[in-house]
């Protein structure tokens, strides 16, 4: 859904065993080899660092750094190329609770800065990093990946309690979890974010985990997000220039995550919006979203672009499970309004299942083209919720919009209706009773009983 401006520095529930509490640490916690708190280079454990930086600094091509349990109230800036720095449990990058040792300023936005090539974080926990108020230069983020850079790996980290502190309503918020994002003049090529946990994101107008920009092959999978109050993963174009095509996040694919309690609702930059997207590409292109799990967002899958007369493409949207998106849309395609944003055009949404009880598990926005394929869906809306929604007149047909199952009727011909006798979801499967064959229609994950 539309963001009200863009800041260039860029129902059922689950039961997910996960703390949202910070323990509290010591650094005089031991390790099981009897380090205390320090950072070591690997090979070379008898110089022990007491703050990450230092061991940065000192470290050369193809050094491992590992960290030692404790809490590093300090900001990061990797620049050496082929080093990894990976740590053992109990490492937190931040602040403890409320008091902010470390904060977000002009003079450094990131826990973690990352420009270089062939570098790889691992099992970091980064926390309680905040700006109270509203700011037009201070957007804090927890890992910042620029370029140019090459081959960059983040994975298995914890990210938790980072944004802002609302004090009240402005557009003036912003803060990211993790944010891959670029010039087109400083590419970055090759970026793995992988079995990361966000969580409990204050992000104004921003976003949790985002790809934006001149990012050429990315791999977002196996990622927990939740709990967040913007857009949770998000693959953005034409932000900072609106005439280079190298200015798009591309030849993406984001795979397997899951994605639960993602509202705008009380988003103080919104001032009352529910726009929240679980799963965004806005502009990007060439982007494959496949076996992801999405359920409690404003919107559980957008493909669109923000910009007037830039158009997303070649975006394809399959095997997903999107479940009670209920603030406007389980899926929906092409920007909000034909005056102001793009279109969409190439794009395919297939052998997905969607299933609403309020708002429209699809919705057609500004997009009418008939290569936008739109097939073998299974939709499901009870309650409240419409199947099958165009928003915006004669620029909301012309798509490819057949070889669907819905529990009712849809406007868009050449769809079929099937007999609901009830759904459920368990373990992020969802399960649909139908005395109709559905085989072949919607996510893999999908079962069906009689």
């Amino acid at each position: 859904m539309k963001r009200k401006s863009s800041f260039i520095v860029a129902g059922m529930l689950i039961s997910l065993a996960v703390s949202n509490t910070l323990p509290v640490l010591s650094i005089d916690i031991h390790a099981e080899d009897g380090l205390k708190q320090c950072a070591v280079i690997v090979g070379k454990e008898d110089k022990k660092f007491k703050t990450i930086s230092e061991a940065v600094k000192k470290a050369s091509a193809n050094d491992t750094i590992k960290v030692y349990p404790g809490l590093y109230p300090e900001k990061i800036n990797v620049s050496t190329n082929n080093i990894k720095i990976v740590g053992e449990d109990g490492v937190v990058i931040g602040n403890d609770g409320n008091k902010q040792t470390v904060k977000p300023d002009e003079d450094g936005e990131a826990l973690l800065h990352i420009k270089g090539d062939n570098i790889e974080i691992s099992n970091l926990e980064f926390a309680n990093f905040k700006i109270k108020g509203p700011s037009d230069s201070v957007c804090p983020k927890a890992i910042d990946i620029d370029g140019p850079s090459n081959h960059v790996t983040i994975s298995n980290c914890k990210v938790h309690d980072i944004g802002v502190v609302y004090t009240d309503d402005s557009e003036e918020y912003n803060a990211h979890g993790i944010i891959a994002g670029t010039s087109p003049s400083k590419p970055i090529i090759d970026v793995t974010i992988t079995g990361c946990e966000l969580y409990n994101l204050t992000l104004g107008q921003s976003e949790a985990l985002v790809v934006n920009g001149n990012v050429d092959k990315f791999n977002i999978f196996k990622n927990y997000i939740h709990d967040c109050d913007n857009i949770a993963i998000d693959a953005i174009g034409y932000e900072r220039d609106k005439n280079s095509e190298k200015d798009r996040a591309r030849n993406g694919e984001i795979s397997e995550n899951t994605v639960v309690n993602i509202s705008s609702k009380n988003n103080n930059a919104y001032g009352g919006d529910i726009s929240a997207g679980g799963i965004y590409v806005d502009g990007g292109c060439d982007i494959n979203i496949r076996n992801n799990y999405v359920q409690g967002a404003d919107i559980g899958i957008e493909v669109s672009s923000e910009h007037k007369k830039k158009t997303v493409t070649g975006v394809k949207v399959y095997d997903n499970v999107l479940v009670n998106n209920n603030g406007w849309a389980g899926i929906c395609i092409g920007g909000s309004d034909p005056d102001d944003n793009g279109d969409a055009a190439n794009n395919q949404i297939y052998n997905n299942t969607v299933y609403n009880t309020k708002s429209a598990c699809l919705r057609i926005q500004n997009a009418h083209n008939s290569n936008n394929k739109i097939q073998k869906n299974i939709f499901i809306a009870t309650d409240s919720a419409k199947a099958y929604s165009e928003e915006c007149g004669k620029n909301s047909s012309g798509n490819t919009v057949n070889q669907n199952m819905s529990n009712a009727k849809m406007s868009a011909g050449g769809n079929s209706t099937f007999k609901l006798k009830g759904a459920s979801t368990t373990n992020m499967t969802l399960e649909i009773a139908s005395s109709d064959d559905l085989s072949g229609y919607g996510a893999a994950r999908t079962k069906f009983v009689k």
